[in-house]
């Protein structure tokens, strides 16, 4: 029997920026199609201030209250204007530890998060919120750029390495695909090619097109070739319209050894269409197990 992917509670962070409340705006659509509740989070960054720069009670006591009040203020016209239950919290902190720790406290099904997007030398040695939420969070992250179009779902990119934990994230897909009526986009990914690796790979793509098929999900499927598997993604997705990328977040650093995982990392920072993160540990399915998900 089809196995779901359910959507009952959703943490929404937010910082008032343009991204968050593009975020807000993706997450009240997928509420709406789960039946979802939204939980506001705004965080009042900690660490920052060192020293002599540290703020007065005074001045902390007034963050607090503003931002309080403002959050406030958007969870009651956010649920008068959708139908939507919002609750909201504001807490201290560091970002990223807040975020997850607000997702678990809550028992969320998911994390929806705009992020700015980082270059250079602080996407390798800071890195950003939302990939240190993506890594750290026992809950799908969804994370969206900031200059993300306005929410809409119809085809959603399904990347496919020769990784026994990428098909994890099927079911996710497929559920997705679903609710939203979309069509789910193959991108076979391969970095090496011999007539073993592929004779082996095709039978693992092979099961995700008969699952699919099983379920009735429209779908495509594409062999790609080449060493930047994310740009390869970025590019597929692109030329497919994709709204929506759905990856794992660690399998994909076997590929090269690097421990932050590269792949996974340039899809969370420089995806212009949202992307779905899935950690391998959120399931427990075995490689020769998949077809239990069908």
């Amino acid at each position: 029997m089809f196995s779901e992917f359910k959507i009952e509670k959703i943490v929404v962070p937010t910082d008032f920026s343009e991204s968050a409340y593009v975020a807000i705006d993706h997450a009240v659509d997928v509420a709406k199609r789960f039946g979802a509740e939204l939980h506001l989070v705004h965080v009042l960054e900690t660490g920052a201030y060192q020293g002599i720069f540290a703020p007065s009670k005074k001045t902390e006591y007034n963050e607090l209250e503003e931002a309080q009040l403002k959050l406030q203020e958007d969870a009651q016209n956010l649920e008068a204007k959708s139908g939507i239950s919002v609750s909201q919290e504001v807490v201290r902190g560091r970002i990223y530890e807040e975020i997850v720790a607000a997702a678990d406290d809550s028992d969320a099904d998911l994390i929806i998060m705009g992020t700015h997007g980082t270059s250079g030398w602080e996407e390798f040695f800071v890195g950003s919120n939302a990939f240190k939420v993506v890594t750290q969070s026992s809950c799908p992250v969804l994370s969206i750029q900031g200059k993300a179009t306005r929410p809409e779902l119809k085809n959603i990119i399904l990347p496919i390495d020769n990784t026994p934990e990428t098909r994890q994230k099927v079911r996710y897909a497929a559920t997705i695909a679903k609710k939203f009526g979309a069509t789910i986009h193959i991108a076979s990914l391969l970095t090496e090619d011999s007539e073993d690796i592929r004779y082996d790979f095709e039978k693992k793509v092979n099961q995700v097109v008969e699952y699919l098929d099983r379920e009735e999900i429209p779908h495509t499927q594409t062999v790609l070739q080449g060493s930047n598997l994310a740009t390869m993604t970025m590019n597929f997705a692109e030329s497919k319209g994709g709204n929506l990328i759905v990856m794992m977040t660690e399998q994909e650093s076997n590929l090269t050894g690097f421990l932050m995982g590269p792949f996974a990392q340039q899809v969370v920072n420089h995806s212009k269409i949202p992307v779905l993160s899935i950690s391998p540990e959120e399931l427990s399915i075995a490689d020769d197990s998949f077809h239990a998900l069908g």
